[in-house]
């Protein structure tokens, strides 16, 4: 086995959905630019003008590539409009992504 280690950059999206279809147009877009992904649901809450809880599921869509940041600001601007949100958050962290090869498992 051989162990690589790759410079790359983890953008992450914050956002929730209305529906399933939603979520799935979402995914396919993601793969189209950044030929993967990795989705986490989480939950969140906030008050609003009267004080009231209010909470929702949403999602966390993790993304490791060598693509420039505007790609992933694009993305997010594309999530906005499809899941008809008014905030979608997304940051970008720089990782040393340590990859393990193994040669005797793989076809």
């Amino acid at each position: 086995m051989k162990t690589l280690l790759q410079h790359k950059n983890k953008h992450t999206a914050l956002f929730a959905v209305n529906t399933t279809e939603q979520l799935e147009e979402i995914k396919k877009i993601t793969c189209l630019i950044f030929g993967g992904y990795t989705l986490s649901k989480t939950f969140g809450g906030w008050t609003d003008e009267n004080k009231n809880l209010l909470e929702e599921t949403s999602y966390k869509l993790e993304i490791l590539t060598d693509k420039q940041s505007k790609y992933i600001e694009n993305l997010s601007q594309h999530i906005a409009q499809i899941a008809q949100q008014s905030e979608v958050y997304f940051y970008t962290k720089k990782v040393n992504l340590n990859i393990v090869q193994n040669f005797n498992h793989a076809k």
